[in-house]
């Protein structure tokens, strides 16, 4: 499962995005392939982009020998197609985020019959978006109850409303025009009214300027801000906000993924349990175990990572298995998962923080059961939707899907 999906994305990071290059991210696209198809020339279309927060599609309409429109989704980058020859093919390509066009990109080129061509479309923003995410946590520790973001510009003011996800705050601006300096002004308070922190600075949205960063992490012992909004300048920020390194509590922890039923023929796949931490603390984990069995017998094992940070997740994958990677294999031991039922429990100092008991069906025991795949099935996880962290032992909260350990869901 996730760090939240939406399996999401870092909860404790804020980023402040001029779609500008779309740097955002360093996973740059660029996708390719080939068909061979005689009478047609056989095309592969390479977006050449990074990947944007809040991508939504990738849309390509081609105008020559014929008029085509196609839609992928947004983890879909690649165009493949057979064309009928013509002197003149233009592809006109968009990339939609944040609700809006925010990227474009053109070609025009030439086919010829049984032509095997791999076709690159570099593509250029037009817009710019600001997003900010602010780590609170399930319990919102940190007592914040509202806060504005404003940004300034020399032509016009734009006020955003902050919005409200579970274990964090939102703030996200509607589309910005290149070539302009902002003042970012971000306040949040408390129940009664009183400002928790303030952060103001100036960052340039420009297409050939790096793109401006505002990351806001949560630490051992405090939230670092800082605004980079050029390689020359960089700003930063340390606010007192409620952090600590410590050991953690009921509620804190949460079970939010099991997966009990992969497929032997698949040496990718292992069984694992996903552990997400909830608060805004770095929590010890020195004296914490996993328990796995049935509803009458469980054997513990000792986890073996020291600590879990603010925000994150870690998943306790099948030790025995030599599928299972160095990253996940955080558990001192493993007893095999049964597809149709089985228990979960987390403890830490001996105490229960987190368990489920997972059937294919309720029996006569349990009347309100995770949901399982059942027996002589495989490939689907048991994924809670976080959003409804704090009614987990109900049934309605979980879902079964594709595994994705490391990545906190909401059963989209």
């Amino acid at each position: 499962m996730s760090p939240i999906k939406t399996k999401h994305a870092n909860i404790a990071t804020a980023f402040l995005c001029a779609l500008a290059l779309w740097n955002c991210s360093s996973d740059t696209h660029e996708t390719s392939a080939t068909i061979s198809k005689s009478g047609t020339a056989s095309v592969a279309l390479r977006l050449q982009y990074n990947t944007p927060p809040l991508l939504d599609s990738l849309v390509l309409d081609c105008y020559g020998a014929d008029t085509l429109h196609y839609v992928h989704s947004a983890d879909s980058g690649l165009f493949s197609m057979d064309l009928f020859p013509s002197d003149n093919w233009t592809f006109k390509a968009k990339i939609y985020a944040n609700g809006a066009l925010m990227q474009m990109g053109e070609l025009s080129t030439k086919l010829e019959a049984g032509a095997i061509a791999d076709i690159p479309i570099q593509m250029h923003p037009i817009v710019g978006f600001v997003v900010v995410e602010v780590p609170i946590g399930l319990r919102n520790e940190s007592g914040i109850e509202s806060g504005t973001m404003t940004l300034v510009s020399e032509d016009e003011r734009y006020e955003i409303p902050m919005e409200e996800s579970t274990g964090k705050l939102l703030f996200k601006s509607g589309m910005l025009k290149l070539g302009v300096e902002y003042e970012v002004q971000i306040s949040l308070f408390d129940a009664d009214g009183n400002a928790i922190y303030d952060l103001s600075d100036r960052f340039l949205l420009t297409e050939d300027s790096p793109v401006p960063d505002l990351s806001l992490n949560s630490l051992r012992s405090k939230i670092a801000v800082s605004v980079k909004p050029a390689d020359e300048r960089n700003v930063s920020i340390t606010l007192a906000l409620r952090a600590a390194f410590r050991k953690p509590k009921v509620d804190d922890l949460l079970i939010t993924e099991y997966y009990a039923a992969p497929n032997a023929k698949d040496s990718t796949q292992y069984e694992f349990v996903e552990i997400y931490n909830g608060s805004i603390d770095t929590l010890i984990l020195d004296d914490c175990t996993l328990g796995l069995g049935s509803a009458t017998s469980v054997k513990r094992y000792a986890l073996t990572a020291s600590e879990i940070l603010p925000g994150q997740v870690l998943v306790l994958g099948d030790a025995a298995s030599e599928n299972t990677p160095a990253l996940h294999i955080n558990t001192d031991g493993w007893s095999a998962m049964s597809n149709s039922k089985g228990a979960v429990v987390l403890q830490c100092d001996g105490e229960t923080l987190d368990s489920l008991y997972y059937a294919s069906a309720p029996d006569s025991l349990h009347s309100n059961v995770v949901p399982a795949v059942g027996s002589g099935k495989y490939n689907q996880s048991g994924q809670l939707n976080v959003d409804h962290w704090n009614m987990r032992s109900d049934s309605s909260s979980w879902c079964l899907a594709a595994p994705t350990p490391g990545v906190v869901t909401f059963c989209d």
